[in-house]
């Protein structure tokens, strides 16, 4: 019977644990705040590290977190908050947010949700789906004018980027929440006319090898698709290791958080649908 109770109990804990709250705009689990505590208690001696070293250790942190597509994929739109499971961008945006949060002088959960939502929505606003920053030239653009970070694509020897963006509107019926829904689709379409008056810089494949010494550990990597109409296609960290320039990032093909095996300039030249990438540097 004693037996039976522990086993309950700990059955109760695991449900508890994985059990989604909804607080204000802000979907998580207690999984999820105890995951974040566990990295402001790493972080905490290190709070004054610049920020591109605070990023680096807390993607180690997370390396073998798995990879899981659509996270984000749930109705209504809310803030959904996963420390448990992660794709490319939210991994990014997870260490990123997190970093941020260490610097302050409370770094409280509610502040991670808040650096959360400031990156990941238009002006820090959930107002539906279209509120997301789906283009990641915008999640940029936003966190160039709020501070945290500015693009170097140009100073690390970049070249003029002719980039359009119409692939979310010309195609809705490949997001569910798009399809058959012409008010979403018109609020996308704004966001893509507004994008396409930036002026945009990247590094082509061919000049990755006289240009790599520029790019340093902590960096933000976009590499950029060749798809019509879309902008960047893949996001990491980028990190030295010796003299090869690697990357720490959420890995469709290993279906985790790893430290990418193929050197940056052979794995961007081995996928076809990359033409270059865009460098973003941490303040």
């Amino acid at each position: 019977m004693k037996r039976t109770i522990i086993l309950l109990s700990a059955l109760f804990g695991l449900v508890f644990s994985a059990a989604a709250y909804e607080k204000g705009d802000a979907r998580f689990t207690q999984k999820d705040v105890e995951n974040f505590q566990e990295v402001m208690n790493l972080l905490a001696p290190d709070r004054e590290l610049p920020m591109s070293e605070l990023v680096i250790k807390v993607a180690k942190h997370f390396l073998g977190t798995p990879y899981v597509a659509g996270t984000l994929e749930i109705e209504p739109e809310r803030l959904t908050i996963n420390t448990r499971e992660t794709d490319c961008i939210l991994f990014v945006e997870m260490c990123l947010a997190m970093s941020l949060t260490a610097k302050d002088a409370e770094p409280t959960f509610e502040k991670y949700v808040d650096n959360l939502r400031r990156l990941r929505y238009r002006n820090g606003k959930v107002d539906g789906y279209a509120s997301r920053l789906h283009y990641t030239s915008e999640w940029i653009i936003q966190g160039e004018t709020r501070g945290i970070f500015h693009e170097v694509s140009r100073q690390c020897g970049g070249s003029v980027l002719d980039q359009k963006f119409n692939f979310m509107s010309n195609h809705p019926a490949s997001y569910k929440q798009l399809k058959d829904n012409p008010k979403a689709v018109a609020k996308i379409r704004i966001a893509e006319q507004n994008l396409e008056t930036w002026d945009y810089w990247y590094i082509p494949k061919a000049d990755l090898p006289r240009c790599i010494q520029n790019i340093k550990t902590g960096d933000i990597i976009g590499f950029n698709s060749s798809t019509p109409g879309l902008d960047i296609a893949h996001v990491a960290y980028a990190y030295w290791e010796g003299d090869t320039l690697t990357f720490i990032h959420a890995s469709m093909s290993d279906k985790k958080v790893v430290i990418n095996k193929t050197p940056l300039v052979e794995y961007t030249n081995g996928i076809k649908g990359h033409n270059g990438l865009r460098v973003v540097r941490l303040y």
